[in-house]
């Protein structure tokens, strides 16, 4: 019973702690108004967190972990390795942008990334579970052999990371900045006789997830009740 309250109290303070990062920014929330929207003592708080960092750890931590377990089910699905790459990295990108919960991790892993090891730590999984598929899909021949799959790992990685940075500094289209990105990397990894069908694949699945997002970025860039903007594949 104590246990079950103590693991309540801390959901209320990481719940809390996303509504309030989501609304203010994490600069601008502090601990107090995390304890007042937990409705929590700065004893119980103190408890479970020995600081707001502690506290974004904690939130780095199981955002991530729910995109990692996303990533390692989709590319476990029985179909090309690279077909699952692919559709890994937009789904994650429609996490981001619709699951609070991943939403806050992804922006508290960039900002903190140089500073805490739950941020840097999360490159090192998600560079390990892109080698995994990268090295299925040479196996597969759908990605050229003549380049070394740790390298297209870690160049997928950071297209990937990198169209999440962007987009939430520029508050643009992630699904857009993602299409282009692959469009780029399919060109240099795969032979010029599957290009096009690769192409075609992104499209297609660029069109199951990719829709308007509802944040203020967005709503800043399209207009609030405007028409769905189209996605550039």
């Amino acid at each position: 019973m104590v246990q079950a309250r103590a693991e309540a109290t801390r959901r209320r303070i990481v719940d809390a702690a996303v509504t309030l990062f989501s609304e203010h920014g994490y600069s601008d929330t502090g601990l107090a108004a995390v304890m007042d929207r937990a409705e929590v003592s700065k004893g119980a708080f103190y408890y479970h967190f020995e600081s707001k960092e502690a506290l974004a750890s904690a939130i780095i931590d199981e955002g991530i972990a729910q995109l990692l377990d996303t990533f390692y089910e989709v590319t476990a699905a029985p179909a090309p390795a690279l077909e699952n790459t692919v559709r890994a990295t937009v789904r994650l990108a429609h996490m981001t942008q619709n699951d609070d919960l991943a939403r806050i991790a992804n922006q508290l892993r960039q900002a903190l990334s140089q500073v805490s090891s739950a941020g840097a730590k999360t490159y090192v999984y998600a560079t390990q579970g892109f080698l995994d598929q990268v090295e299925k899909a040479v196996a597969e021949g759908d990605v050229r052999a003549d380049i070394a799959p740790a390298d297209v790992a870690e160049t997928i990685c950071a297209g990937v990371l990198g169209c999440h940075l962007l987009s939430d500094a520029m508050g643009d289209d992630p699904f857009a900045r993602l299409a282009r990105t692959w469009r780029v990397l399919l060109r240099s990894i795969v032979s010029n006789d599957a290009l096009p069908y690769f192409h075609d694949f992104l499209s297609r699945t660029l069109a199951q997830y990719a829709q308007p997002t509802n944040t203020p970025a967005a709503r800043k860039l399209t207009g609030a009740g405007n028409s769905e903007p189209s996605i550039p594949v």
